[in-house]
């Protein structure tokens, strides 16, 4: 069992998610509005070679470009003819997919997702402009397939490189302590946010993990206590941790940070908020408000609430709402060091 351990430890995040949110519709077979979109990138590809070499050349270049599309089409639908494809929409999320079933709506992690392959149509506007007509994006699970499309070019390159890290990612606990050793929850779906949060006052306030942060008393007596002079360090440390590790301490750290009112880690919290770990990126968003971040750097806890337990978005959502009322320093605003 030590063995997997060490490789674990060893291994390197892949970089988060690019994207917020990509929506999809259902791409069905060939049909009316498709078919219009071959023919005006066919014929705007035409007129553009109109002015170039006359009307027999246009008219074969329409020609050619409406089939090399129609080519595309076809393989993009051809694992649609071979399994029976969920006709809904849906969207990627940063934490995996959203289906959007008016019967039975539901999310689907990464590890669920066993390929994706996105195809992108281009063709030429009515000025002869290249153009990006469509990105049509297959998504397939072990017992279904998901077809669907947007318009333009979908952002999902760095997903399509990442795949198999998010997933691997996603699957580590997170840590109720800064040793490593004791994870936040018992099962997958159980509620652990309670657990971080009181795991992290007690750091602040007692035991071993409170040395190891190097926090100090303010008062000779018993009194409150604040952050020494390299608690910010180690935390950045922790929140800047690229290694793979399987008890995940940075929501622990997140939390500790927003309780010392640790302005300065705004910036890796914001760097975490899209993190493919649920938990990781609810903590980092929750710590980045209560700290004052722009809600529009962090996003809301509403955006990752579907991959979390709803007591966890609960008690996420109390712990914000419980920020202190005093004046808040906008250190995060300052390039980080």
């Amino acid at each position: 069992m030590d063995g997997p351990r060490e490789e674990t430890d060893t291994a390197t995040l892949a970089a988060a998610p690019d994207f917020r949110y990509v929506g999809l519709e259902p791409a069905h077979d060939l049909g009316g509005r498709v078919a219009a979109s071959l023919f005006l990138a066919g014929g705007g590809v035409g007129v553009g070679l109109l002015r170039e070499l006359g009307l027999l050349s246009a008219a074969v270049g329409a020609f050619l470009a409406a089939t090399g599309l129609a080519l595309v089409w076809r393989r993009v639908t051809a694992p649609m003819r071979r399994i029976g494809t969920q006709r809904v929409p849906f969207a990627i999320v940063p934490w995996g997919v959203l289906v959007d079933d008016a019967e039975s709506p539901r999310v689907l992690r990464w590890a669920a997702v066993r390929s994706l392959t996105v195809h992108t149509m281009y063709g030429r506007d009515a000025s002869a402009m290249p153009s990006t007509l469509w990105s049509y994006v297959t998504l397939k699970t072990d017992h279904e397939l998901f077809a669907g499309r947007t318009p333009g070019a979908a952002p999902l390159d760095r997903l399509l490189a990442h795949l198999e890290s998010y997933a691997r990612e996603q699957s580590h606990a997170v840590a109720a302590d800064f040793e490593g050793k004791c994870p936040s929850a018992i099962g997958p779906l159980e509620p652990e946010f309670e657990r971080i949060l009181a795991s992290a006052q007690e750091s602040i306030t007692s035991g071993p993990s409170s040395h190891r942060l190097a926090i100090e008393t303010v008062y000779r007596t018993r009194g409150p206590r604040a952050a020494g002079s390299d608690t910010i360090d180690v935390l950045r440390s922790i929140l800047r941790d690229r290694c793979e590790h399987e008890l995940d301490r940075r929501p622990l750290a997140a939390v500790v940070a927003a309780e010392l009112g640790l302005h300065e880690l705004v910036p890796e919290l914001v760097s975490l908020v899209q993190s493919p770990h649920p938990m990781v990126a609810a903590t980092a968003k929750a710590a980045g408000i209560r700290l004052g971040a722009a809600q529009a750097r962090c996003g809301g806890i509403d955006e990752v609430a579907p991959f979390l337990a709803p007591e966890d978005v609960e008690a996420l959502l109390a712990w914000i709402a419980a920020a202190p009322a005093s004046p808040r320093r906008h250190l995060h605003e300052v390039r980080s060091a």
